[in-house]
């Protein structure tokens, strides 16, 4: 069994993205975050690139297992993420009831070390983004995952996390 403390956090690094890139490139991976094609894939590409221009309200990071690099994970202020257009997200109507900065937070993650699925890591993964927004004083977790995606939706529901509408899975945090 995988424990909580194996797993660290580390911020994604430019020397990280040809990883990242491969990652997305596998059909278990790419089905999810990609359903859109190629103009998604590319537009995940130009986040992590421009992660501290215009994408400095996401914070992305590498999932390391014992010093191995296994997977990715983010967090984004969905105060900055409603004005946002993306191909495939409607962010205005996910987000639109965010009332401030600093109030909720959108994740994501993805293992993209086959043999690391079905461990348990999801969830740690889960739990460590949370602590760190609780740190940052976030009221709020959110998750978009698609409702076929049902391995990411029994993780987050297994988080605490309740189902507000199809693609829109939320969990009150931080003293609320």
């Amino acid at each position: 069994m995988i424990h909580k403390d194996e797993i660290i956090l580390k911020p994604l690094l430019d020397e990280d993205i040809p990883l990242f890139n491969e990652w997305l490139n596998k059909d278990y991976i790419y089905k999810w975050l990609c359903p859109d094609g190629e103009g998604q894939r590319d537009a995940w590409l130009d986040e992590v690139n421009n992660r501290n221009d215009k994408y400095d309200f996401m914070k992305h990071f590498i999932v390391y297992y014992k010093d191995r690099k296994i997977g990715y994970c983010l967090y984004a202020d969905c105060f900055f993420l409603k004005d946002f257009e993306e191909e495939g997200h409607d962010f205005e109507s996910l987000y639109g009831d965010v009332p401030e900065k600093n109030h909720t937070y959108e994740i994501g993650y993805l293992i993209g070390e086959e043999e690391y699925l079905n461990r348990g890591i999801g969830k740690i993964i889960i739990r460590k983004l949370e602590e760190k927004i609780i740190g940052l004083g976030g009221h709020e977790i959110s998750a978009d995952p698609s409702e076929e995606n049902t391995v990411s939706i029994k993780v987050l529901l297994s988080n605490g996390f309740k189902k507000k509408s199809d693609g829109d899975y939320r969990k009150a945090i931080g003293g609320m």
